[in-house]
């Protein structure tokens, strides 16, 4: 008798290993692009660098740890998808220190923004120094929205629906490594069996 595993879904009826592979080729692709515009906005913007650096470094982990998913999901290999989780996990905790310490500085160095951007201009004219405001919130608001996405994304708070519980990416990955580990009980049981 085949000792048969159901495969675990998400979404209703999308297999978990399809979903680690494309949220590894999210995190590797999203993470080069963002990182790679970061650099490219790091030499325009010679202000303030830290939050630019700041994003680099964790877009560019995020496409590392990515890296672990994509190749644990495409060879079944356990060990590089438990990799991959914990990567995963403290690429969240790094990028919510990292991103709170961003967002503080855009809010503390907005003044500073505002002042640079009406620089040069009449100071009489109320609608140039209107402008630069509203562009420093909107600055402000993309930021947060970003990160927020982004968490939300990362944490598993989207409530998708999966074949035994809520989540999205963590949930996808621990999903996919409990059904390697129920495979692999599975072919120690056909091994033993064919004794």
């Amino acid at each position: 008798m085949i000792a048969r595993v159901p495969s675990r879904t998400f979404c209703c009826c999308i297999p978990v290993r399809a979903g680690v592979i494309v949220l590894a080729l999210l995190g590797l692709v999203g993470g080069t692009i963002i990182a790679a515009a970061s650099i490219v906005n790091i030499h325009r913007d010679e202000s303030n660098k830290v939050p630019a650096v700041l994003s680099i470094v964790i877009y560019l982990l995020l496409a590392l740890v990515s890296i672990f998913g994509l190749i644990g999901a495409i060879t079944r290999r356990l060990g590089f998808i438990r990799s991959y989780l914990a990567m995963l996990i403290v690429h969240l905790l790094f990028s919510t220190a990292m991103g709170i310490f961003a967002i503080y500085r855009n809010f503390k160095d907005a003044p500073k923004y505002i002042a640079e951007c009406s620089k040069g201009t009449d100071p009489t004219d109320e609608s140039i120094l209107a402008t630069c405001k509203n562009g420093a919130t909107i600055l402000k608001s993309l930021m947060i929205g970003t990160f927020i996405i982004a968490w939300l994304l990362e944490t598993c708070a989207l409530p998708l629906f999966t074949s035994d519980s809520l989540g999205w990416a963590c949930f996808i990955v621990v999903n996919y490594s409990k059904q390697l580990v129920e495979e692999e009980r599975a072919e120690l049981v056909k091994d033993t069996e064919s004794w």
